[in-house]
């Protein structure tokens, strides 16, 4: 039935499409009219139930302007052979339809310049108080005026109609006349608007600066990542909450700002690479990377003065948990002696005096909750990484046969978790998750999807889990729940492996695991050694601190050392 509705919507445009046409070259006004706004109808129908179809109907990828475009030129048409004495009024209607596409493009320009000022300008905080500037605003997406402008531009039309039918044109001159007047005040408003916004870009990060010179702060944490990858942040929060010395985090994406708005923290976007030089201020003696991206982190590392700490969000054996790249840090801190032996291979090139085992940072406990009445299954995915060659995830490869092994099981309850930047590269895996979320509540009953912040949550009620190589692995041994690993290429290449079963075959390997997980558990003992060998014993945060502490130590004695003495 939706089917037939989108066809009938689309026959419907394309129809209309052709009697514009027809009623400008013929001329016929009322005709047109009732064309122009059923087209405009139709195709504001179509691109909020079925967005992705207007470029089909369409034939071009330019949406709603090439159907506003296509309206301004048949206006003018009509205007011609309607009154093709009247050169005055047609010569007006051209500059009124002229004025009306030019004032379309500059509004939207001056729309996203003012959304881009009142966001905080070239760069932007949170957390923090900037006394010259006011509170940045969220950055979100930049409102639409197609609208307005679409609505405007049937004025034309309808003089046209009404001075038809009246044989009194005036009515045409005088909407032609509205429309431009229209367009000029909106746009002189936009201008004056813009003109008292605008600042200086330089007196912007100035003043941020001087503003995160007053905070004064010791530790940063530098974060580059797609979205979703902000979570890798959340994570840390806590410990440096807990370090009780000053801290600030620079994020090099904006849509990371509003999660971490109200962390406790400073928080500012450095969109360039000077950016960030700018606001490492001379207090500034430690700064930690939650994620190895180095062409990104390199902006950072290259300052002097600056202790710089590798510390990752969570234990994994993913590639860059082993990576060479890692030399070029100070210090690496891990969360045990998995950790550790990830970076003794000789091809990691990095010397075990740089690896410092603090314990696993982990997110905050979850509320105890009862599991059910019936056993608890979660699939939980990692996303596709920045690049193929780090890509460990399942979910395009086997995620539907997963899914579908474990909901043909009527004993158990099954939990989907994808990683949260899931298709913030590969749209495509975002397509498959979506997928997969409706087929999981077709199937009713107490199934669910849940945001992937709940997977320890889900993972403390959990009685098996499938996950891939990343950090869901070293939670579900961490929470001592039996664990299937889709096949990966090079098995020896991730050891952790060795701790859960492997799934080759769908779906007569998942249902082998899925029944040794609620029987016999045959690798339990080697889950818990591979646990021991995760984790370093002790209190985290007083690791974490002492690590702190130790580092910053060593870069004021480095640095009173650099310090000239004359």
């Amino acid at each position: 039935m939706r089917r037939v509705r989108r066809a009938g919507i689309t026959a419907g445009l394309g129809l209309a499409y052709v009697l514009l046409l027809v009623a400008a070259v013929v001329p016929l006004p009322i005709l047109f009219l009732l064309a122009a706004v059923a087209a405009v109808v139709l195709e504001l129908v179509l691109s909020r139930r079925a967005p992705y179809l207007l470029p089909e109907v369409l034939n071009t990828g330019l949406g709603i302007r090439f159907r506003v475009l296509s309206l301004d030129v048949l206006t003018a048409i009509l205007a011609a052979r309607l009154l093709p004495d009247a050169g005055g009024i047609v010569a007006l209607a051209i500059v009124a339809v002229l004025l009306l596409a030019a004032g379309r493009d500059a509004a939207g320009v001056f729309a996203r310049r003012l959304h881009w000022r009142r966001a905080g300008g070239p760069v932007s905080w949170r957390n923090l108080t900037v006394p010259s500037l006011p509170e940045p605003r969220s950055l979100g997406s930049v409102p639409e005026l197609d609208l307005p402008f679409t609505l405007l531009g049937l004025l034309i039309p309808l003089g046209y109609a009404i001075g038809s039918v009246s044989d009194r044109f005036g009515w045409a001159i005088l909407a032609q006349w509205v429309v431009i007047g229209l367009v000029v005040v909106f746009l002189a408003v936009r201008v004056g608007q813009y003109v008292v916004l605008n600042r200086p870009n330089d007196a912007v990060r100035e003043a941020v600066r001087a503003a995160i010179e007053l905070a004064s702060p010791e530790v940063v944490m530098h974060h580059a990542g797609r979205r979703g990858t902000v979570d890798q942040v959340l994570l840390w929060v806590p410990a440096l909450l807990a370090l009780e010395r000053p801290c600030l985090i620079v994020v090099r994406e904006p849509t990371h700002l509003d999660a971490l708005a109200g962390c406790g923290i400073p928080v500012v976007w450095a969109p360039r690479s000077q950016d960030v030089e700018l606001f490492m201020v001379a207090s500034v003696d430690l700064a930690l990377y939650p994620s190895d991206s180095t062409n990104i982190n390199n902006h950072l590392l290259r300052v002097p003065g600056i202790y710089d700490v590798l510390v990752g969000h969570g234990d994994s054996d993913e590639p860059e948990s082993g990576s060479p790249i890692a030399r070029m840090y100070d210090e690496i801190w891990v969360a045990g002696p998995a950790g550790r032996a990830r970076y003794a291979s000789p091809v990691s090139g990095v010397p075990d005096t740089k690896v410092k085992e603090i314990g696993p940072i982990r997110p905050p406990a979850p509320t105890a909750r009862e599991a059910g009445p019936r056993p608890t299954v979660v699939y939980a995915p990692t996303w596709e990484h920045v690049v193929d060659a780090t890509d460990l995830d399942s979910l395009q490869s086997h995620g539907a046969q997963i899914v579908e092994a474990l909901l043909a099981r009527q004993d158990v309850r099954t939990i989907f978790v994808p990683a949260a930047p899931t298709g913030s590269r590969l749209p495509a895996l975002q397509v498959e998750a979506d997928r997969l979320r409706h087929r999981i509540a077709a199937a009713g009953a107490d199934h669910g999807t849940w945001p992937a912040e709940r997977l320890p949550e889900a993972l403390s009620i959990a009685s098996f889990a499938v996950v891939d190589v990343s950090p869901a692995l070293a939670e579900a041994v961490r929470a001592d729940v039996p664990f299937a690993v889709p096949a990966v290429k090079d098995v020896a290449t991730y050891p952790s492996v060795a701790a859960g079963a492997l799934l080759r075959t769908y779906p007569k390997d998942v249902f082998a695991a899925l029944d040794d997980a609620l029987g016999d558990d045959a690798n339990a003992a080697a889950r818990l050694a591979l646990g021991r060998r995760l984790d370093s014993s002790g209190d985290f945060t007083a690791r974490f601190r002492a690590a702190v502490d130790a580092a910053i130590a060593v870069q004021r004695r480095r640095r009173a050392f650099a310090r000239p003495t004359a």
